[in-house]
């Protein structure tokens, strides 16, 4: 499989590897780093990049560790880290110990990390600069909390906007083929086609 799942915190926030069997991208990192680098070693694959798919805390609190332990900044969209001192106040982290670190802008549009493609999309909308991962070789897209299974993410936390979202869904994510693979920043996958047609939040 092209992606490994590793929930974690009391939030439940997926960390993902996504991989082609040589090449890895670890995105929202956990607070267990140990067990990251220690998939990613066991799967014999080689860390090209750490991205984040927005800045609320319970998605970027292992960054500080994982920049420590590899050396490579977490990609963040351009508008949350604009935002940051508001994103990673004490009273958005929900009693987790955040620690500090920094970060690149990652820009949309198409990158390449070692052998792996991807299309970088701005999705506003459960915060201003939320990114969406698309990577048409491996027919699987990373939404973030902008996307869940039947549901879809808050918009009334800083950077929020519901019109924002549902259009970053309709003129964005289900324009995808309809078989990609959903995988979302909490809870199980799906896929745009499912979502398009039957989440009660936005369909197509």
């Amino acid at each position: 499989m092209p992606v490994i799942t590793l929930p974690f915190g009391p939030l439940e926030a997926n960390c993902y590897i996504v991989h082609n069997g040589k090449d890895a991208v670890v995105f929202d990192p956990s607070i267990e780093t140990d067990l990251v680098l220690k998939s990613i070693s066991d799967n014999g694959l080689t860390l090209r990049a750490v991205a984040l798919t927005h800045l609320h805390c319970d998605h970027c609190i292992g960054c500080a560790d994982m920049t420590r332990a590899t050396g490579m900044l977490p990609l963040v969209g351009a508008e949350d880290w604009a935002e940051r001192s508001l994103l990673l106040c004490k009273g958005m982290c929900f009693g987790m110990n955040l620690k500090p670190f920094e970060a690149e802008v990652l820009a949309p549009g198409e990158v390449t990390w070692g052998s792996l493609s991807c299309r970088v999309m701005h999705t506003p909308g459960h915060s201003s600069g939320s990114l969406c991962y698309y990577f048409p070789d491996l027919g699987l897209v990373l939404t973030g909390d902008l996307l869940f299974f039947r549901s879809v993410g808050r918009t009334d936390l800083p950077g929020g906007n519901g019109d924002d979202l549902v259009k970053s869904l309709r003129e964005i994510i289900y324009k995808l083929p309809g078989n990609v693979m959903v995988y979302p920043g909490h809870g199980p996958e799906t896929s745009v086609g499912y979502e398009a047609a039957h989440n009660c939040y936005c369909t197509l």
